[in-house]
């Protein structure tokens, strides 16, 4: 983009044009996509924390698991070093 800004003429101006609706479109879709994806974001922390609510003692158990698989893991690799 810099080096077309020093180049002239018609087909330059062209290019310009180009690269710069491609680029603008690309943010329309990143900003969609974001959008998008802090919906789902939102959707699953919501149905997770049903899910606690329903169920603490489920929650509390899965958190646990997940904690020692994690503790094994880490042990495991800081032992290979």
């Amino acid at each position: 983009m810099r080096s077309l800004g020093e180049q002239t003429g018609d087909a330059a101006e062209a290019v310009r044009e180009r690269v710069s609706e491609t680029l603008s479109h690309a943010r329309a879709r990143l900003v969609a996509s974001a959008s998008e994806a802090e919906e789902v974001a939102t959707s699953l922390a919501d149905r997770a924390d049903d899910y606690v609510r329903r169920n603490p003692w489920q929650a509390v158990a899965v958190a646990a698991l997940l904690g020692g698989v994690a503790t094994f893991l880490l042990a495991r690799t800081l032992r290979r070093k």
